[in-house]
C-alpha cells in the first residue's frame, strides 16, 4: 500500500524529508547540495550498518568516474550541515580505509501502518503495543542489535558499544484488532495532522530546495553541476603549471626532479611526452602561443619570460621581471603581464605592464600600491581591454573581484560585485561568451580552489566543480572542448622529538599552521580534523586531544601567556583577520581587535600586551592583553613581530633602506627606528616566525638554504647563521622550541600537484 504522507526521518533535533528532499532543524530549512543530501539519505537509509565508500560513489556517481576525495568533500560538508565532529561524531562515523557509518537513534514515521519499517536487515523487530492511554503507538521502537560510534582511524577494528534505540514502523498483525475505536480516532487526526506537516514543510521549503536541486542561483551564485569528468594525466605530485595548445593536440607541463623544474611536452594522441626546457630553476607560468608553434614559460628568480619552439631549439628571452601569469593577445603581437616593485614606504607595487611580443615597446597600463593588487591578466577577445583579478585578502576577508582595464587609456572597470579570497587563474570561453575561473571563495573553504564559470558581461557566477582537490593552474583550447588543470593536495602533519636529535622527529597528527608551545608544556596548535581550521591543545605525544574553537572561520597563530591563563590567536570569524583571547581551555573568547586586518600575535613575557602586524600597512600595533585602545610602533613595514626573553627589544622582518632588501630588524620596545639591521646573507627568510633563544643573544627562524629549507640560528652580533635542522623534502610550515628547550615541534608536509584533463568543461 502507498503511503499518504511522505515518509520522515528523525534524528538529534533534525528531520529528513525523503520524498521533499529537504532536511530542516528543528522545522528550519538546512541548505544542502543535491550530491550531499543524498549521501545523507544513503546512510540514514542505512543507519547502523557500514556503508563502503565504493558503494556510496558507485550510488552518487552512477557510471562516471570521480576521485574519492568528492565523497570526501561531501561527507565534511555533511558534518558541518550537522554540526558533527569527526573526531568525537554523534551521527556519521568513520570506518578506517571501508567506509562510513551513521550512528545517531533514528525514528521513521510514515502514516500507514501496513508498511513493514526495518531499515537493518540485522536488527530486531520488538515492537511496542498500540496503547490507548499513552496515545503513541504510531511509533514504536527496537533495539539495535548492532550499532556504536565510529571506529578509530589508526584500526579497523568496529567498537563494541551499548545497544541503541531506532524507531521503525511496527509490523501489523490481528493483535491491532483489539485497539478501541476511540483510539483508532486518535490515530486518524494524528495521520492529519502529520499530513498537514508534510504539506507545510513541502511549502515551506519548496523554494529552497528548488534552489538546490535544479540549478537556481542562492545568492547570487549557482550551485555545483554534475561532476566534471576528468582524465588524470600524471599521478608523480610533481606537476604544478600546465598549459594546453589552442588545438588541443599538445600539453605542455612542470615536472619536478631533485628539486629542479624541467617542461615536458605531451601529445595527446599518442600519449607520447618529450622534455623541451631541461631541469633547471624554478618555473611558475606556461602558455601557448595562439599560433600553437611557440611555448612560453617564466623561469628564474629574478624571473624572466621566455619562448621556445615545439620543434626545439633553444630558449629567446623575451622579459625581465615579471610574475607568473602573462597573456598572449589572440592575434599574438602583444603581452601583458605584472610586475611587482617596492615603493618608497616599503609598500608592494602593482603595474599592469603590455608590450610587443618580442618585448619591446613596454607601456605601463595601472599601477596599484598595497593593500590593492593586481593578479592574473588575460587579454580581451577583441584585443580591446585586459581582465584582471584585483583587490587584497591578506587580511583574511574576501575582497579580490574582476576588474577591466581598457588598453587605449588604462581606466580601470570593475565587473562584478562578487567577491573571492583569491584567484588564481582566468580563461576565455569561445567568443568571448563567459569566463572561467579558478578560484577560491573563502579562506575557510578547506577543498580550496574551484572551478567558476562566469557569464559576460552578465557576469553571473556558478560553481561547476567540488571536491577535496584544489584547482590552482588552468588552460582551455581554443574551443573549449578540453581543459587542461593542475590540481593540488596538502599534507601536513606536527611532528615532535627531542631538540638534540630533530632528524628523529615522530609524526604525532594531522596539524595546520602556526602552532605554539604553553608554559607547562602543551601543544596548541591548528587542524582541520573537524572540518574547519580550529583551534587544538594536545600533550607532546599526541595524548588528551581536545577542541578549542569551534568555528567555520580560520583560527590560527596561537600564542600563550606566561602564566599558562590565555591563549591569544587570531580569527576571521568577522571577515577580517582580528586578534582574539580566550582563556586556556577555550572558554570566554573575546575579540580583542577590530578595524582592518590583524595577524602574528606575539606576547610580552609579563603576560600583559601584545603586538601584532596590520595587513593594511604590515606596520607594528601594540594593544592590551585585556583590548582596549592600540598604538602603533612603527611607521614603515615590519613584520613577524617577536618580543625579546627581557621584554626590552623586538624582532622582526622589514625592508633595509636604501636596497630596500629584507633584512632582520631590532627595535625598541618603544618603537620607532631599528636599533640595528641584520641582513639575510646567503639565505633567505621563509616567512613562519622568529624566536628568540633563552639568554636573548641570537635568534632562531626558518630560511632558505641552497634548495632546501632549514632552521637557523642567528647571532644578533651579525655573521652567517648556524644550521640546526633541515627538512630535505618536506615543506616546513612552522617550527618552535618548547619552554623548556627540551624540545622540538614542526608542521612538515608538502604540497602534490599533478595535471587532469577535463573533457567537458563547455556543457
Amino acid at each position: 500500500m502507498t503511503s499518504l504522507i511522505n515518509q520522515l526521518y528523525r534524528f538529534g533535533g533534525f528531520t529528513l524529508d525523503a520524498c521533499q528532499r529537504v532536511l530542516l532543524r528543528e522545522g528550519k530549512p538546512v541548505a544542502l547540495t543535491p550530491k550531499v543530501f543524498d549521501t545523507l539519505l544513503i546512510l540514514v537509509e542505512n543507519c547502523g550498518q557500514i556503508v563502503e565508500k565504493e558503494e556510496l560513489m558507485r550510488r552518487l556517481w552512477p557510471d562516471t568516474f570521480v576521485e574519492e576525495s568528492n565523497l570526501t568533500f561531501n561527507i565534511q560538508q555533511l558534518r558541518k550541515a550537522l554540526s558533527d565532529n569527526a573526531r568525537d561524531p554523534r551521527f556519521v562515523g568513520t570506518v578506517s580505509r571501508r567506509g562510513y557509518r551513521f550512528i545517531a537513534d533514528v525514528e521513521v514515521v510514515v502514516s500507514d501502518k501496513s508498511l513493514v519499517g526495518p531499515q537493518n536487515a540485522r536488527r530486531s523487530e520488538t515492537s511496542d503495543v498500540l496503547s490507548p492511554e499513552t496515545g503513541n503507538g504510531l511509533i514504536s521502537r527496537i533495539e539495535a542489535q548492532e550499532s556504536g560510534p565510529a571506529v578509530n582511524s589508526t584500526s579497523e577494528t568496529e567498537l563494541s558499544t551499548p545497544e541503541k534505540n531506532i524507531g521503525v514502523i511496527p509490523v501489523a498483525d490481528s493483535a491491532s484488532t483489539s485497539v478501541s475505536k476511540r483510539f483508532i480516532a486518535v490515530a486518524a487526526a494524528m495521520v492529519i495532522v502529520l499530513a498537514g506537516a508534510g504539506l507545510a514543510f513541502w511549502k515551506f521549503s519548496n523554494r529552497s530546495i528548488k534552489s538546490f536541486g535544479e540549478g537556481k542561483q542562492v545568492g547570487g551564485m549557482a550551485p555545483v553541476a554534475r561532476p566534471l569528468k576528468l582524465e588524470r594525466l600524471t599521478v608523480t605530485g610533481q606537476s604544478r603549471y600546465v598549459a594546453i595548445s589552442p588545438d588541443g593536440k599538445y600539453l605542455a607541463y612542470t615536472r619536478v626532479f631533485e628539486q629542479k623544474v624541467g617542461i615536458w611536452l605531451r601529445q595527446l594522441a599518442t600519449n607520447t611526452n618529450v622534455e623541451i626546457v631541461p631541469a633547471g630553476d624554478s618555473i611558475i607560468g606556461l602558455a601557448f602561443a595562439n599560433s600553437g608553434e611557440y611555448l612560453y614559460f617564466v623561469r628564474g628568480l629574478p624571473s624572466a619570460l621566455y619562448r621556445i619552439s615545439l620543434l626545439g631549439g633553444a630558449p629567446t628571452k623575451i622579459v625581465d621581471i615579471l610574475e607568473g601569469t602573462f597573456s598572449i593577445s589572440a592575434d599574438d603581437s602583444q603581452i601583458a603581464f605584472i610586475r611587482q616593485a617596492i615603493n618608497r614606504e616599503g609598500q608592494r607595487e602593482y603595474t599592469l605592464i603590455t608590450a610587443n611580443l618580442d618585448g619591446t615597446d613596454e607601456r605601463k597600463l595601472l599601477t596599484e600600491a598595497h593593500p590593492y593588487g593586481l593578479y592574473t591578466p588575460l587579454w580581451s577577445p577583441d584585443g580591446a581591454s585586459i581582465i584582471c583579478a584585483y583587490g587584497n585578502s591578506t587580511g583574511g576577508s574576501q575582497n579580490i573581484t574582476i576588474v577591466e582595464v581598457r588598453v587605449a587609456d588604462g581606466m580601470k572597470k570593475e565587473l562584478s560585485s562578487t567577491r573571492f579570497y583569491r584567484i588564481a587563474k582566468l580563461a576565455w570561453l569561445p567568443h568571448g561568451s563567459g569566463l572561467i575561473l579558478s578560484a577560491t571563495k573563502n579562506l575557510e573553504d578547506n577543498n580550496g580552489g574551484q572551478l567558476w564559470r562566469v557569464s559576460y558581461p552578465g557576469m553571473e557566477i556558478s560553481q561547476i566543480s567540488e571536491g577535496m582537490t584544489s584547482f590552482r593552474d588552468l588552460s582551455l583550447t581554443a574551443n573549449a572542448d578540453k581543459a587542461a588543470a593542475a590540481q593540488a593536495t596538502s599534507i601536513s602533519d606536527i611532528w615532535v622529538g627531542s631538540s638534540r636529535e630533530p632528524r628523529n622527529l615522530k609524526r604525532i597528527t594531522q596539524a595546520t599552521d602556526n602552532f605554539c608551545w604553553t608554559p607547562n608544556g602543551h601543544i596548541v596548535y591548528s587542524s582541520t580534523a573537524s572540518g574547519n581550521r580550529d583551534l587544538w591543545i594536545m600533550q607532546p605525544d599526541g595524548t588528551e586531544q581536545r577542541q578549542l574553537t569551534v568555528s567555520p572561520a580560520v583560527d590560527a597563530t596561537p600564542a600563550v601567556t606566561a602564566d599558562n591563563r590565555y591563549i591569544v590567536f587570531m580569527s576571521n570569524r568577522t571577515s577580517k583577520f582580528q586578534i582574539w583571547r580566550m582563556n586556556l581551555d577555550g572558554s570566554n573568547q573575546i575579540q580583542l581587535t577590530h578595524e582592518g586586518g590583524k595577524n602574528f600575535p606575539s606576547i610580552s613575557p609579563d603576560g600583559k600586551w601584545l603586538l601584532y602586524n596590520s595587513t593594511d600597512d604590515w606596520h607594528v600595533w601594540k594593544v592590551s592583553i585585556d583590548g582596549g585602545e592600540p598604538a602603533r610602533l612603527t611607521d614603515y613595514p615590519a613584520s613577524y613581530p617577536s618580543i625579546s626573553p627581557d621584554g626590552k627589544m623586538i624582532a622582526c622582518v622589514g625592508r633595509d633602506e636604501p636596497k630596500r632588501e629584507l633584512s632582520i630588524l631590532i627595535l625598541p620596545v618603544e618603537g620607532g627606528q631599528p636599533l640595528k639591521k641584520i641582513e639575510f646573507l646567503r639565505h633567505r627568510f621563509s616567512g613562519t616566525h622568529i624566536e628568540w633563544t633563552p639568554d636573548g643573544k641570537a635568534l632562531i627562524y626558518a630560511a632558505v638554504l641552497g634548495g632546501r629549507i632549514a632552521i637557523v640560528k642567528q647571532s644578533l652580533g651579525g655573521g652567517s647563521p648556524e644550521e640546526i635542522a633541515s627538512f630535505d623534502q618536506d615543506e616546513l610550515f612552522d617550527f618552535s622550541y618548547s619552554i623548556d628547550g627540551q624540545f622540538l615541534a614542526v608542521t612538515r608536509g608538502g604540497w602534490q600537484h599533478d595535471i587532469v584533463l577535463i573533457s567537458d568543461l563547455n556543457r
